[in-house]
């Protein structure tokens, strides 16, 4: 059966057409600017439905259950879709679109509303989308709105963008490489979860945060430098990126959540700047090939079994003077026996006496090479500590000016 809704209907209701099987086609006038719940629940018939741009919002379940829809058409105007709008539509094959800003700013309730979670396949303008390139009118990038896209092989988030959504490309199988313009101050929870072909991510300045599962299950990912502008790597972030070989951390970064490098296997050494004050739990846990960590000297707290299971630790420096709080586990399932810890020579014997630390096989000082400060000696064979001027340059024998010796500032 085909229907024609005729140009004097404004609004489909909720359950309009709900169960009708023999259903294969309907025409939706422009006049429609709203299709009500259940309006077309279980019409297994219909093969293919054109949401025109007069409709602003779709309801929930509107399309549950249409097993025999392979393409959708969704207009412009769209601004919302209902929560599992289109559950069960597994017969879709390819979502047309007629604008990327306009499909950026719908507000899917769920992944089961999004039409991608199960065509995979964007078209816009008749063209199927791989290469998307975000318009510089858009200025965030809402929930799940490239969910399961797995088609998509890069993406270029322009600098006008502030937001990317939650499980806004999670799952995009296929994806490679993805550019997050200067503009984005926040990556949402599981934005680029579970995309495991991504080999090449550039963050941009702006990011303050990165959150829970943000890049979790990235597997083909080997490099990742967090610019200075974040402060906080949250929970899983970057949990089971088993091929990221290493990462940089920007010294602005504050707290490292619970499970943030979780099973990244292929890590041998990580540095953690002075900036951070806490590392949760499990943060680098089941990180097999981790032989060095350093640990900054502003880190106060860490987390239970924050280094579990990496049994090829030799070497921890740490710079903390004050021995860093720790919760139960730290260091568990590794040879801690065989390794050297490295701390500063003023707090070797608070950490000698103070567990899990004062299980290290050596516990040694730190040398100036490490610290970072060198002696030189004078004439009279007196230790002299050397010169640095204020941005932290070495300074050479005989130069005048304002200096930093011993932490203390001086003039010569």
């Amino acid at each position: 059966t085909s229907v024609t809704i005729p140009n004097s209907v404004t609004s489909i209701g909720s359950l309009a057409f709900y169960s009708c099987k023999g259903l294969t086609s309907v025409t939706i006038p422009n006049s429609v600017t709203s299709i009500g719940k259940q309006a077309f629940y279980g019409c297994s018939g219909l093969t293919s439905v054109t949401i025109p741009n007069s409709v602003t919002s779709i309801g929930d379940e509107a399309f549950r259950g249409c097993s025999g829809l392979t393409s959708v058409t969704i207009g412009s105007g769209v601004e919302s879709i209902g929560g599992r709008a289109f559950e069960y539509c597994s017969g879709l094959t390819s979502v047309h679109i007629s604008d990327i800003a306009a499909w950026c700013k719908i507000d899917f309730d769920d992944f089961n509303s999004n039409p991608l979670s199960y065509a995979h396949h964007l078209y816009l303008n008749g063209e199927e989308v791989k290469d998307l390139v975000i318009p510089n009118s858009v200025t965030s990038i809402g929930d799940y709105a490239f969910y399961r896209c797995s088609a998509l092989t890069s993406v270029t988030i322009p600098n006008s963008v502030t937001s990317i959504g939650g499980r806004a490309f999670s799952v995009c199988h296929f994806l490679t490489s993805v550019t997050i313009g200067s503009g984005v101050t926040s990556i949402g929870t599981e934005a680029f979860a579970g995309c495991s072909g991504l080999t090449s991510v550039t963050i941009g300045n702006s990011v303050t945060s990165i959150g829970w599962d943000a890049f979790a299950g990235c597997s083909g990912l080997t490099s990742v430098t967090i610019p200075n502008s974040v402060t906080s790597i949250r929970d899983r972030a970057f949990e089971g990126c088993s091929g990221l070989t290493s990462v940089t951390i920007g010294n602005s970064v504050e707290s490292i959540g619970d499970y943030a490098f979780y099973r990244c296997s292929a890590l041998t050494s990580v540095t953690i700047p002075n900036s951070v004050t806490s590392i949760g739990g499990r943060a680098f846990s089941v990180c097999h090939f981790l032989t060095s960590v350093t640990i900054g000297s502003g880190v106060t707290s860490i987390g239970t079994e924050a280094f579990s299971d990496c049994r090829k630790i030799l070497d921890v420096y740490c710079y903390a003077e004050k021995v860093p709080y720790t919760e139960s586990g730290v260091f568990i399932c590794l040879p801690i026996e065989n390794a050297t810890l490295h701390v500063p020579d003023a707090s070797i014997d608070r950490y000698k006496v103070t567990a899990p630390w004062r299980s290290f096989g050596k516990i040694v000082a730190l040398t100036e090479d490490e610290t970072g400060i060198d002696e030189l000696k004078g004439e009279n064979g007196k230790v002299k500590t050397a010169l640095y001027d204020l941005s932290g340059r070495r300074v050479q024998k005989g130069q005048k000016g304002v200096f930093i010796q011993n932490g203390k500032v001086m003039v010569r």
